[in-house]
């Protein structure tokens, strides 16, 4: 088998993929792109069903995975179209490289999330970073997020949601408890607002609390 690949920084979302280049498989833990990789959501890895120019591949991450595709489609003469940013008189830098940032509809970023259609996000394709708007507008819930942000914020909610959703505690009380837990006020204490170093106390303060609790 070949070396789990890693991507680089400077990929474009799935959105020039097309229509019916996304679909879920497996009750959605498996999902099916470009009709030749197999992309698992929970672990990050992914594979090809169909080899591409240089043979079968595999991957960790979504970084690489996009990358894979991209080079593919180019070396096939098929080049994936770069979506179309939004137009907006609202000015969003990017927190990574300074550099503005671009506003895109919700399938431009999630391709396979049809309930997120109508949301905007700010994203910078060459950090590989983005960050969703608030309801029904263009402006972003906090900064830019790359993968490893991202991933970090996932994993946060994973330790952190069973609280209320078993009934340790109500969503309110939890959120309360977590602010005074990592020392910062309540109106900070939003998982999507987390930096890095602030997502893994997260899941050291529950453990530290409660043990650790079976997914939900």
């Amino acid at each position: 088998m070949s070396k789990p690949m890693k991507g680089a920084p400077g990929q474009m979302g799935l959105g020039g993929f097309g229509d019916g280049s996304v679909v879920k498989l497996d009750g959605g833990k498996r999902m099916r792109l470009d009709d030749r990789v197999d992309f698992w959501p929970g672990s990050q890895t992914w594979k090809t069903v169909v080899d591409g120019p240089d043979g079968p591949a595999n991957g960790i991450g979504f970084t690489s995975l996009l990358d894979y595709l991209k080079r593919t489609r180019e070396a096939e003469g098929r080049p994936v179209a770069g979506p179309v940013a939004l137009a907006s008189d609202r000015t969003v830098i990017c927190n990574y490289c300074g550099r503005h940032a671009d506003l895109h509809g919700g399938l431009d970023v999630y391709p396979d999330r049809r309930d997120l259609a109508q949301r905007q996000f700010w994203v910078c394709w060459s950090c590989d970073a983005w960050v969703g708007c608030m309801k029904e507008s263009d402006e972003p819930f906090g900064e830019l997020a790359d993968e490893a942000l991202r991933a970090a914020r996932i994993a946060a909610h994973k330790a952190f949601d069973p609280i209320w959703e078993q009934g340790l505690m109500t969503k309110r009380e939890a959120y309360d408890w977590l602010a005074q837990a990592l020392t910062m006020s309540r109106e900070e204490c939003k998982i999507g607002l987390m930096k890095l170093e602030d997502c893994s106390r997260v899941g050291q303060a529950v453990w530290e609390r409660f043990g650790e609790l079976p997914p939900s």
